[in-house]
């Protein structure tokens, strides 16, 4: 029959229109890597330079160029601290008997401090006579005293003691003192409350050991002497310490100063890594 067609059925969507072809877009090819010029290079690796050097600087720094051996002789003693001028080191560490000698040896290489030890290595010593030492110390040259604990007032519990003895060396010596509480031979208790004691105290720093007796020190008991004192004083790690591998351990733990007598050897290592 005439104009009769198919009809549309309602809803019915309408047919699909032929898709144009879609367009691909080229990923823009990655710029060429600059290549730095000769005069770019050599401030490159001048940077590079110094920023090893002020690290190996920062490192000798921390060191406290150790010989407590009662068979050291005065050229040990001027050994010592040419080798600590040399090489950076913050100070040496002698016995009280070598401090004027060291201020001589010293004395134009001032920026290299004289610590010396007071009631070392026990630390038995009545009050009295570490006060005496410390000022014999200064009065012959020593810009620091590294003073050890009474021990067994530590043990004992007496830390009204400790603080005490610590109080009258920090006045009578009026140079930053460090007060080793020898923490091979405490408790973790007794660690804390004596690191408490040589804070509050005016310490400058608290120190782990003597190095004459037990393990020396700790990477964990420098963390917790770290924690302990929250900033108020400096710690020092001491005891065992002979490579630079144990050096770099002590001052992640939060050691702010190392004593060592194996500087020279700690060094040679640090600026060999550091040619590298």
């Amino acid at each position: 029959m005439f104009g009769i067609g198919k009809r549309k059925t309602e809803g019915e969507p309408p047919a699909a229109q032929p898709a144009e072809e879609e367009k691909v877009q080229e990923a823009p090819s990655p710029a060429e890597p600059r290549t730095l010029s000769e005069e770019e290079m050599s401030e490159f690796e001048e940077y590079r330079r110094s920023k090893k050097m002020a690290e190996l600087r920062r490192l000798l720094g921390t060191i406290d160029h150790t010989l407590l051996k009662q068979t050291a002789t005065r050229a040990d003693i001027r050994r010592l601290c040419e080798e600590a001028a040399e090489n950076g080191f913050h100070s040496v560490c002698v016995q009280p008997v070598y401090v004027s000698l060291c201020a001589e040896a010293l004395k134009n290489a001032p920026q290299v401090k004289i610590a010396c030890v007071v009631g070392f290595p026990m630390g038995e010593n009545v009050t009295a006579v570490k006060v005496l030492e410390a000022k014999r110390a200064v009065a012959d040259g020593a810009d620091e005293i590294d003073m050890v604990a009474c021990i067994s007032a530590i043990k004992n519990g007496n830390y009204s003691y400790v603080k005490k003895e610590i109080r009258r060396v920090v006045k009578a010596a009026k140079v930053p003192v460090k007060v080793i509480i020898e923490t091979s031979l405490l408790t973790r208790e007794e660690m804390i409350r004596a690191a408490v004691c040589a804070r509050d105290a005016g310490a400058a720093f608290v120190k782990t050991s003597t190095g004459y007796f037990g393990e020396g020190a700790k990477a964990e008991d420098v963390r917790l002497l770290k924690e302990t004192v929250k900033g108020a004083c400096g710690v020092k790690a001491s005891g065992g310490i002979r490579t630079a591998e144990n050096l770099r351990e002590m001052i992640e733990a939060g050691a702010d100063r190392i004593g060592t007598s194996a500087g020279v050897s700690i060094a040679e290592t640090l600026k060999s890594e550091q040619k590298r």
